[in-house]
């Protein structure tokens, strides 16, 4: 028994300490070329919401449809985009979490909408993680509302949108990107 825990703990360290392959030069160029030169439209799969107490709650209560946990919804039937052309990016991402404060008084639309120029912008390839990291700083149409948003693009076209907000409990969306014609 002894011998066998022995060589668990060796497999397990060995296995642990692999590294990561890094990119190949095509992986890099296309990759880069999402940051840069093409325009692109990310569509969300999965939402991840920040599971905080009270979500939890509204799920254990079985208003979530079937599939569906406090911390992972899925989008599939849910419209929604983030695209990026030029200098100007735009979404639409439906919103699942808590309002911490402020908000529009009366508003039916409780989704993450922006359009415009970002104030702030930082694109750079992220050899080690193997992934293109864009972040941006905007704001929401018609609010006061500054959104934080950090997208990550992997070489098999699969994204992580991770979005902070200023009075919202973060969120984050698994997708596949496109270019755009």
């Amino acid at each position: 028994m002894k011998t066998f825990m022995w060589i668990l703990v060796l497999s397990t360290l060995v296995t642990a300490c692999t590294s990561t392959k890094p990119l190949t030069e095509t992986e890099q160029k296309e990759l880069e070329a999402w940051g840069t030169e093409t325009p692109f439209e990310i569509i969300s799969n999965r939402a991840m919401p920040m599971p905080t107490a009270a979500f939890s709650a509204l799920a254990n209560s079985g208003m979530l449809a079937p599939g569906n946990s406090a911390s992972s919804i899925d989008l599939t039937t849910n419209s929604n985009f983030f695209k990026m052309k030029g200098d100007t990016i735009s979404a639409q991402l439906p919103y699942f979490g808590e309002r911490r404060f402020g908000g529009n008084y009366g508003s039916n639309d409780i989704s993450i909408r922006f359009n415009g120029i970002p104030t702030r912008r930082n694109i750079a390839l992220n050899s080690g993680k193997r992934r293109m990291e864009m972040r941006f700083r905007i704001s929401q149409e018609d609010d006061n509302e500054v959104y934080d948003i950090l997208v990550m693009i992997f070489p098999n076209k699969t994204t992580r949108i991770d979005v902070t907000s200023s009075e919202r409990t973060p969120i984050s969306y698994n997708g596949r990107i496109e270019a755009l014609e």
